[in-house]
């Protein structure tokens, strides 16, 4: 009795669960809605993750958001190259970060080449090429001499079949990135990363690979404490009544590590209660609600407490290109030529202690030591410290012709160097004889070829206090007859002189 019971209710079931029957046209329904539900809740599982991915939280440690740039860096993703950018403001670590990975073991291991360039608001495609170049093949003089197009092929076939990483640092338009992103292969070699630093939101959008794009966000308190702690204590113990005022000032900086170890460098050297409460004062008088604006006012207030001759110093970095990286035997002799420094005799152990002065106060920043970590081989600064140099240059009443830079100046030390600096004003050639003889702040080459020699020939000519002299891609024949003006030359530098 009980089988057959079983045996009618197992036909019933099969019954119902014909491919025509009713309850199976619903059960089908309900395995589709099922179906476009678990769809979905993947798709929002995705979405959080890549939003939260995105945008990184000040709540992950520092180890957390390099671990995850590693995993972009060298995840397995076909196709194209994948590009990553990191976007933030001005000073907020996007270099610092790019180069921890840059330099980290997995990275070393995975990649066959790794290139490196910066790029810098005044870009220059040239310059870029070159940069990469300089790691993916030998450079020679022939290289430099050669044109946009004949480097981007150079550099396209020297990437080709290999794994590679490129690093474009500080990129300001999306035009600079149309320029490049030709140069890099495109057929499918998996692995290729393009890692790019920017403060443009635009830039992250055009460039980057869907959902790999890094938000850098300020610290909290706790992270801007211990970062500003450890720039103005380093290792020494915090005495304990330093600690509320300093916490004071952290706060105020609202975030930025540039702006944090800026303070803390200037206040390094201070061991005054009154000096740090005279901080919170100044710091405190210019709150902003715009952070660049904030930032440029702390830096100024680091400048103005420098003695004379280290804001001098420091003013020298912008007459270099922006984001050079600057050999410290070049920059110390410039200044001991220009008679920046105070002491007659050992000028350049004076030199030396007014660049690790400027390096201790983080106004600069080292590159390259010696292989026992003593000396500075090179150095730079922060491109918001090179716009601060710029504009106290400015000050002084400094004038552009073209290529050359003329400035008046009742200063005995007048210098010639070898950079256009594009924000001053512009004099044309006809406005020559405006300038009286002998008082050129600064004379600027390449001499450049639309003037006639004539011209150049009359400039040089005016310059009889020169004490420093760098003259790059001229023609030999307005040396030969002009040099003999520079009676008070101390330094002369000459590079690719052409006959």
């Amino acid at each position: 009795m009980a089988h057959a019971s079983v045996v009618s209710l197992t036909r019933t079931i099969e019954s119902l669960l014909t491919s025509n029957s009713p309850m199976q046209s619903l059960i089908c329904d309900q395995r589709v809605e099922l179906g476009d539900v678990h769809e979905k809740v993947n798709s929002l599982e995705v979405f959080v993750k890549n939003f939260e991915k995105n945008n990184v939280s000040r709540e992950m440690t520092d180890f957390e958001v390099e671990e995850r740039l590693l995993e972009d860096l060298t995840g397995s993703y076909s196709g194209e190259p994948k590009v990553i950018p990191i976007v933030g403001m001005g000073g907020i670590g996007k270099t610092t970060l790019a180069k921890e990975v840059y330099y980290h073991e997995s990275i070393l291991r995975r990649f066959d080449v790794r290139a490196w360039a910066i790029v810098s608001q005044q870009h220059n495609i040239k310059e870029i090429l070159l940069s990469l170049l300089q790691s993916t093949i030998k450079m020679d003089d022939t290289v430099k001499t050669k044109g946009e197009v004949e480097l981007e092929d150079m550099l396209q076939k020297s990437l080709k079949r290999k794994r590679y990483l490129i690093v474009l640092d500080d990129i300001w338009s999306c035009e600079v990135w149309d320029g490049v992103r030709r140069c890099f292969p495109t057929e499918d070699n998996a692995g290729n990363r393009i890692l790019l630093t920017t403060r443009n939101n635009e830039v992250a959008r055009d460039a980057g690979t869907e959902n790999l794009s890094m938000q850098m966000n300020f610290m909290d308190q706790d992270e801007s404490w211990n970062l500003f702690k450890s720039a103005a204590f380093s290792n020494e113990a915090l005495p304990s009544e330093f600690e509320t005022i300093g916490k004071k000032i952290s706060e105020k900086c609202h975030g930025l590590p540039l702006t944090i170890v800026v303070v803390a460098g200037l206040l390094k050297s201070k061991r005054a209660i009154e000096d740090w409460e005279s901080v919170v004062k100044d710091v405190t008088s210019f709150i902003t609600n715009d952070p660049d604006e904030q930032c440029s006012h702390v830096l100024g207030l680091s400048y103005n407490h420098l003695a004379g001759n280290l804001k001098t110093c420091l003013q020298h970095f912008g007459i270099f290109p922006e984001d050079g990286e600057i050999p410290a035997k070049k920059l110390m002799r410039k200044w001991m030529a220009e008679g920046f420094l105070q002491l007659e005799n050992d000028l350049e152990g004076e030199a030396k202690k007014c660049l690790q002065e400027l390096v201790d106060r983080c106004l600069v920043l080292v590159c390259k030591k010696s292989l026992d970590g003593t000396k500075i081989r090179s150095c730079k600064v922060h491109d918001l410290i090179y716009d601060l140099c710029i504009r106290e240059i400015q000050r002084e009443n400094i004038f552009i012709m073209n290529d050359i830079v003329l400035g008046v100046s009742g200063s005995e030390s007048l210098y010639l160097s070898m950079q256009k600096m594009h924000p001053f004003k512009r004099v044309t050639g006809d406005k020559i004889d405006y300038f009286p003889y002998g008082l050129y702040r600064a004379l600027l080459t390449p001499v450049h070829r639309q003037l006639r020699d004539q011209d150049n020939n009359d400039l040089l000519k005016r310059t009889h206090s020169i004490f420093s002299f760098h003259l790059q891609d001229s023609y030999y024949r307005i040396l030969k007859s002009e040099l003999i003006h520079f009676k008070l030359l101390k330094f002369l530098e000459l590079t690719h002189i052409r006959d």
